[in-house]
């Protein structure tokens, strides 16, 4: 099983900010997410940063990201600022 760990204002909106998930990949690890955490929706989960193993899934296969037995997951909220 994967270990997600979520950081940012995700933190402060869940009751455990890391979660020991099973999934295929980055996408069904998000509906995971989504499903344990109400709190946080999969469509907000979606525009945040990602991380598999401490790379970008941006530089992997994005969602169809495959997820193993042991990564570590990051998923970090947007930041925005001005």
């Amino acid at each position: 099983m994967a270990k997600v760990k979520l950081y940012g204002i995700y933190s402060t909106k869940v009751e455990n900010n890391q979660l020991i998930i099973e999934a295929k990949n980055v996408e069904e690890l998000l509906l995971k997410v989504s499903e344990l955490e109400p709190n946080l929706s999969i469509k907000e989960l979606k525009r945040s940063l990602i991380f598999v193993n401490n790379k970008n899934i941006t530089e992997l296969s994005m969602f169809k990201t495959k997820i193993e037995h042991n990564d570590n997951i990051s998923i970090l909220s947007p930041i925005a600022g001005g």
